[in-house]
């Protein structure tokens, strides 16, 4: 069967058009300046049998081996990255990873279903959340970038906890507001004013939130540096906004006059129809304005932020990776799921060979710096909650 898949990613690859793909090549002037392009080593093939591994482990163990294969997944993932020549590494250890999700698990339960218990259960549970994930998104960027390298010298995250809280007390207001006031039986008219304000606040909260990542940021001793980007982060909203409506009208015409035609039918018939067109309207949604936002993201971020007199940048493509996405979608779903490794390389390849880095002169001499202590519980709430984290 690994045989098969590989074969058939295989044909794939040797069908795509190249002209989407970044170059790989790292060029060199006389001077002594520096262009490149990061570019991934890792197969469909070698990933698709830690995959199944960990699948498998994790099923048998009910979970606990998660950590080992988070773990493991991010070192594979980081061993075939690589910058000038030189791989990434990744060095999380599992145990103290799975302490974190164990505590991260409460708090997902303490938030999820407090309103269920009581309005005052959900209101201290939201206070606490608030309270603590500053300090757990801290821990989770320290976490991940004191455990990240390059050329034998660790990343690592220098923010304060003042910065930190002055962050992200508001995304965390702008991400829970509209669901708390829905659930204290607010009118209808007030929760969507509510979730509108909450909208229109949440591209500043993102572009806040992008900009301390990236700034506080170090490799070695040396730090990174972003420029603002809020009105980039606005123009991509409204952008993946219209995109999203583009997608929806048609699919809500066309679902009208489905369920139109299924008026007359069974309750069942009904059913499976409201089904099938919710489902459709939410993954095309998803799959087509996502994958526009995720191409047009990761230009901004990377084009305002520089290392030194480096800068990075982004050659990827918002109908490339579109292209990509529903092509690695259909056959995921052709092979009921057995594709989906072969997919996640093939989308982390393209990404990660658009990222650019040049500069009129070489690398800085950057010298180690201690590391201090970094815990994985913050890691581990945030990939429980799902928030994003990623550069």
């Amino acid at each position: 069967m690994v045989e098969r898949i590989e074969n058939l990613a295989r044909e794939i690859d040797a069908h795509a058009p190249e002209e989407n793909l970044p170059s790989r090549t790292l060029e060199r002037t006389a001077s002594p300046a520096v262009r490149a392009h990061l570019t991934f080593t890792g197969t469909g093939g070698e990933y698709f049998r830690i995959w199944v591994v960990h699948a498998l482990l994790t099923v048998l163990s009910l979970g606990i081996y998660s950590a080992w294969a988070k773990v493991r997944k991010a070192r594979w993932f980081a061993q075939h990255t690589q910058l000038l020549g030189d791989s990434f590494d990744y060095h999380g250890r599992p145990g103290r990873i799975l302490l974190g999700r164990v505590i991260a698990l409460a708090l997902l339960i303490g938030y999820s279903r407090s309103f269920e218990w009581s309005r005052t259960a959900g209101l201290a549970a939201v206070g606490l959340l608030v309270v603590l994930g500053p300090a757990l998104y801290g821990a989770a960027q320290r976490f991940r970038l004191t455990n990240s390298s390059w050329r034998g010298l660790r990343f690592g995250f220098e923010a304060s906890p003042r910065t930190v809280y002055a962050v992200c007390i508001p995304l965390l207001l702008v991400w829970t507001s509209g669901t708390v006031w829905a659930r204290l039986n607010g009118s209808p008219k007030s929760v969507l004013a509510v979730t509108g304000v909450c909208a229109l606040a949440w591209p500043f909260a993102h572009a806040s939130l992008k900009s301390m990542q990236h700034a506080r940021t170090r490799y070695g001793e040396a730090r990174f540096a972003f420029r603002p980007a809020v009105a980039a982060f606005y123009a991509l909203y409204a952008r993946t906004l219209g995109i999203a409506l583009v997608v929806l009208l048609p699919i809500g015409m066309l679902a009208g006059l489905f369920v139109r035609a299924l008026a007359e039918t069974s309750l069942k018939g009904q059913f499976i129809g409201g089904f099938i067109i919710g489902a459709s309207m939410t993954v095309l949604t998803y799959v087509v304005a996502g994958s526009y936002f995720l191409a047009r993201l990761q230009p901004i971020v990377w084009s305002h932020t520089t290392f030194g007199e480096l800068r990075f940048g982004s050659t990827i493509g918002a109908f490339a990776l579109l292209g990509l996405v529903l092509r690695n979608l259909l056959l995921v779903v052709i092979t009921a799921g057995l594709y989906w490794p072969f997919a996640a390389v093939a989308i982390a390849r393209y990404r990660v060979q658009s990222i650019t880095l040049e500069g009129d002169g070489p690398l800085p001499d950057v010298a180690a710096k201690g590391q201090g202590n970094a815990t994985a519980v913050g890691d581990a709430a945030f990939d429980l909650f799902g928030l994003d984290l990623g550069w």
